[in-house]
C-alpha cells in the first residue's frame, strides 16, 4: 500500500498518546472519515434534537494531526485442491498395472521353467524312480547334495542314483563330506561325466559303482592345490605398510603382506602332500581294479579324455547321461523303464523360494576372482 501524501508532523517523545487526556472517543472522532460518511452525518444533524456537546478542553496536543489508522486487508484463502489429485493419476495407475503384468509373467515363466526341471515330485511318487544329482561349477558347499541323497534313501520308490557331474573340482571338506556320503548310500550310484570332471569331480566320481564318460570328457587330474597372492612390492612403491601382531610364528603364514618365508613354504607342502595322500588312496578304494602304485603314476595333475580314462581304468563306459540312467534303472531292478520316474536335484530353488528366501543370485555378492589368503582345492583350472 502505498504510503500517504499527506504532511504528517511527526509525534515529540512527550506528546506520546498515553499522555494526552483525552478519551477514546475524542481519539476516534479525530480519524478523517469518508465523504459520504461525513454528510450523511451533517444531515442527520440537522434533523435530529441538539445534543448538549461536551465542554471543549484546552489541550496543545489537539493542534497536532494524528495519522489516519489503515485497515490491514487479508485476501480469503483460496481453496484448497483435492488432496486426492496429489497422488493419484492415471499415469501412475498404468505403470503400478505394467510392474504387476511383468512380475506376474516372470512368476509363471519361472514356474514353468522349474516344472521341467522337475518332472515329479519326491512325495508324489506311487511307482519305480531314478533320482539324479546334478554337480555343477566350483564346489564350494554339498549340504544340499547329502540331504538329496539322505531324501532318496528314505523313499521306498527311488530304486537308484545318478550322479551327474560337470565341475572341475573345488573344495577339499566339501568334497570329502559328498564322497561319504555316496560310499555309504546302500543303493545303486551311477555317475555320468559331463565336459568337465576333473579333480574334486573325479573324486566325487570313484565314490559311484559305475562310472559313464563321454569320450572328449576332461577328466584326471589328481592332486592338490594351494593358492595365495602377495602385496608386498605393490605396497613398497605405494608406501603403504602393514602391521601385524600375532601369537605365534606361523599364525599369519600365507599372508599377501609380505614374501612366504622358507621354513613357512615347507610347512605349507607338508599339508598339501598329507592331503594329497587323501586322495589318493581314496581314488584307490573307489577303483578296486587299480592299485596304489597305478594310480600314483596317472596322480601328477595331469588330465585325460574319456577315452584315455577308460583304458586306464579311471571310467567305466563310454556313454552319456542316457546310458548312465539305463544303467541305474538296471541296477535297481526297474523291469519297465517306460513306466519308471526321473527325480532331479540341482540345488538350486524354484524361483518363488529363492525369491521368499533372499537366494536370488543377483541378491548375492559375487565372490572375487582373486582372494587374500590360502585355498586348499581340488580342482583343475587351465590357465592358471
Amino acid at each position: 500500500m502505498a504510503p500517504d501524501d499527506r504532511n504528517e508532523v511527526p509525534l515529540t517523545p512527550g506528546d506520546h498518546p498515553s499522555e494526552l487526556n483525552e478519551s477514546p472517543s475524542t481519539l476516534v472522532d479525530s480519524v478523517p472519515k469518508p465523504a459520504a460518511e461525513s454528510s450523511a452525518l451533517s444531515s442527520s444533524s440537522q434533523t435530529s434534537p441538539s445534543v448538549p456537546s461536551r465542554p471543549s478542553e484546552e489541550d496543545p496536543a489537539d493542534s497536532i494531526r494524528r495519522p489516519p489508522i489503515r485497515r490491514l486487508i487479508t485476501p480469503a484463502p483460496k481453496a484448497l485442491k483435492s488432496s486426492r489429485s496429489s497422488f493419484f493419476s492415471w499415469p501412475f495407475v498404468f505403470l503400478f498395472l505394467g510392474f504387476l503384468a511383468i512380475g506376474s509373467c516372470n512368476f509363471t515363466l519361472f514356474s514353468l521353467v522349474d516344472s521341467f526341471r522337475q518332472p515329479t515330485a519326491l512325495s508324489a511318487l506311487t511307482g519305480p524312480a531314478v533320482g539324479v544329482i546334478s554337480v555343477e561349477g566350483e564346489i564350494f558347499d554339498t549340504r544340499w547334495a547329502t540331504d538329496t541323497l539322505k531324501s532318496f534313501e528314505k523313499n521306498k520308490f527311488i530304486r537308484a542314483v545318478v550322479l551327474r557331474i560337470d565341475s572341475p573340482g573345488g573344495a577339499v571338506a566339501p568334497c570329502q563330506e559328498l564322497y561319504e556320503a555316496i560310499k555309504k548310500f546302500p543303493k545303486p550310484v551311477v555317475v555320468s561325466m559331463g565336459s568337465v570332471a576333473a579333480s574334486g569331480g573325479l573324486y566325487l566320481a570313484v565314490a559311484g559303482n559305475s562310472i559313464f564318460a563321454n569320450r572328449g570328457t576332461i577328466t584326471g587330474s589328481i592332486g592338490v592345490i594351494m593358492e595365495s597372492i602377495e602385496f608386498d612390492q605393490a605396497m613398497d612403491k605405494l608406501g603403504i605398510k602393514s602391521q601385524v601382531i600375532k601369537s605365534g610364528l606361523y599364525k599369519d603364514v600365507g599372508s599377501p603382506f609380505r614374501s612366504m618365508r622358507p621354513d613357512e613354504r615347507e610347512l605349507l607342502q607338508s599339508m598339501v602332500m598329507n592331503v594329497y595322500e587323501q586322495f589318493v588312496k581314496d581314488v584307490t578304494a573307489g577303483r578296486p581294479k587299480l592299485n596304489e602304485a597305478q594310480v600314483r603314476k596317472m596322480a601328477d595333475g595331469r588330465v585325460f579324455t574319456g577315452e584315455e580314462a577308460g583304458k586306464l581304468g579311471l571310467i567305466d563306459e563310454i556313454g552319456g547321461y542316457e546310458k548312465a540312467v539305463e544303467k541305474a534303472m538296471a541296477l535297481g531292478k526297474i523291469s519297465d523303464p517306460n513306466k519308471a520316474s526321473i527325480i532331479y536335484e540341482d540345488g538350486r530353488l524354484g524361483f518363488l523360494t529363492s525369491l521368499l528366501s533372499g537366494n536370488l543370485a543377483f541378491l548375492k555378492p559375487v565372490k572375487s576372482a582373486v582372494a587374500p589368503g590360502l585355498t586348499i582345492k581340488f580342482i583343475y583350472r587351465p590357465g592358471w
